[in-house]
């Protein structure tokens, strides 16, 4: 992994040079940031759990690299290969816990493993910020170093049931839930909305990976207009999906953030996302084409990813400019103070005092004949 990414971001230098800089602080004169250094800890995946795992993991690179151009300084990058593997989590977090070079870290990918870890980097007085884990129960203040850069499912699910009954005019809403935190946490919340809003819904259980849904395809009778995706895998989404359509039934599908993606190519079905899509963003042109040099394939979902690397990063050199050096526990102090005045989601970056992100919104999208569209 770190020799592929040695390979393509020497070839990158130069474009790096070229995009204007997102963050919120420019190197001073009297200061020299070449002598900010420490590691940041990236539990993303980059191989081995399917098409588009490396995408997260590229975009936290890509960041670094372009951080440490823009400002002259030498932070480093320790990845861990973490998707859903709560044991995998815990044995790599344990590493990176250990490891006194490692001052934060961008992750973990998931709302499961989040919950997992957590303990282990608040005990080691590391920081943590996730790109993508959304269950709203990890801002209740057991996890006192996590933050996150996207909106939560508190704000997610609302925001879905609310779309649904204002725009698919659903008679019944089926909602699909897999056994995964994120998909329980969201599907609940739905179905808690839809119940204020007295739209008919009820709930089925599926297993992440689950091949058949026969079981699925009988609860989709002439009542079910509207069926709900709140699940972990594009791939299942879409297994379920064609499934549904093999018998003759065409109700409407509106998914959540984890199948925002190219994966989801089910025409006409909606999905809810914690941020927006950052190839539509000016602030973010640049970067898209560089990522694009380098990687080849965008993914929407990814550049989160980015801004999560490039917070940590600000609040380090913030640490190294007041300090001279960059601790844990400087760390811990800075980043609640943290902002990016601009990013490449079209937004300030910046937490709550819940460690939430300040002004999260949720997006909606239509899949049409271009890709995703943006409808709300």
């Amino acid at each position: 992994m770190r020799a592929a990414l040695a390979l393509l971001l020497i070839a990158a230098a130069a474009l790096v040079a070229a995009c204007g800089s997102s963050s919120s602080s420019a190197p001073k004169e009297a200061f020299n940031a070449g002598n900010c250094d420490g590691d940041v800890g990236v539990m993303l995946t980059y191989g081995g759990f399917g098409a588009g795992d490396t995408i997260q993991m590229n975009w936290a690179r890509v960041a670094l690299d372009k951080f440490n151009q823009t400002h002259g300084s030498a932070f480093g990058f320790v990845p861990a290969n973490v998707d859903a593997d709560t044991e995998m989590g815990v044995k790599e977090a344990k590493r990176l816990a250990g490891d006194q070079g490692v001052i934060g870290i961008v992750g973990p990918k998931t709302s499961v493993v989040t919950k997992a870890v957590g303990p282990i980097f608040d005990a080691a007085n590391l920081v943590y910020v996730s790109p993508s884990a959304t269950n709203e129960t990890l801002t209740d203040g057991k996890l006192r170093n996590f933050y996150r850069v996207v909106a939560s499912d508190a704000l997610q699910a609302p925001t879905m049931g609310t779309f649904i009954a204002e725009r698919l005019k659903p008679s019944t809403v089926l909602i699909v839930r897999d056994d995964e935190p994120y998909s329980q946490g969201l599907a609940d919340g739905l179905a808690k909305r839809l119940d204020e809003l007295k739209i008919r819904n009820r709930t089925i259980d599926v297993k992440v990976g689950q091949k058949d849904y026969a079981d699925v395809a009988l609860q989709v009778d002439h009542t079910v207009n509207v069926v709900a995706l709140p699940i972990l895998d594009a791939k299942d989404a879409v297994r379920l999906v064609n499934q549904l359509w093999k018998q003759g039934k065409y109700p409407k599908f509106i998914g959540g953030d984890a199948v925002f993606m190219k994966a989801f190519a089910v025409p006409g079905a909606y999905v809810t996302t914690y941020s927006p899509d950052s190839s539509t963003q000016p602030e973010a042109a640049d970067l898209v084409r560089l990522y694009q040099t380098i990687f080849g394939d965008f993914e929407q979902y990814g550049a989160p990813s980015y801004v999560a690397m490039e917070i940590v990063l600000e609040a380090a050199l913030e640490v190294c400019r007041e300090d001279g050096e960059v601790t844990r526990g400087a760390m811990v102090r800075q980043l609640p103070r943290t902002r990016l005045e601009t990013s490449i989601l079209g937004m300030p970056i910046a937490f709550t005092p819940e460690h939430e992100l300040e002004g999260a919104t949720i997006s909606v999208y239509q899949v049409g004949p271009r890709g995703f569209e943006l409808v709300g």
